[in-house]
């Protein structure tokens, strides 16, 4: 069993298959997108989270976010990024982040926050009987 589907948007390579190994290190599914327009077509999938850097090519990490919001999506979004000023952090917030880790973070960090993601997901097998008696 696996821990959950996790989308990894961020434009830098190196930095993005690094997030990609941990990841699977740690048990989860991640998928790899080097920017917010390539993850568009895919943002219905059942996520356990998305973590987006803030500053990308194109759309950016928080308005991506944003966009999310927008359509209603409940998916838990990570805020990664270089920039530690607090307007950035406090823009990342309003919009609902589920956590802002500015780089470099440990990975026992963000796998943490995955852990407790993928705890508290409901889950139903299917043909099980759910009804509590």
């Amino acid at each position: 069993m696996h821990a959950g589907q996790v989308a990894v948007v961020e434009d830098d390579a190196i930095a993005r298959n690094a997030l990609g190994r941990l990841l699977n290190a740690g048990g989860f599914e991640p998928t790899l997108f080097d920017s917010a327009e390539t993850f568009m077509p895919q943002r219905h999938r059942e996520w356990l989270c998305v973590i987006a850097d803030v500053q990308l090519t194109g759309m950016s990490g928080i308005d991506l976010q944003c966009t999310l919001r927008l359509e209603a999506s409940t998916v838990p979004v990570i805020v990664i990024t270089g920039h530690r000023a607090d307007a950035v952090r406090e823009r990342a917030e309003r919009a609902g982040c589920l956590a802002f880790l500015p780089k470099p973070f440990s990975g026992t960090a963000i796998l943490t926050l995955l852990d407790a993601l993928s705890s508290a997901r409901p889950t139903c097998t299917k043909g099980q009987d759910t009804n509590v008696q």
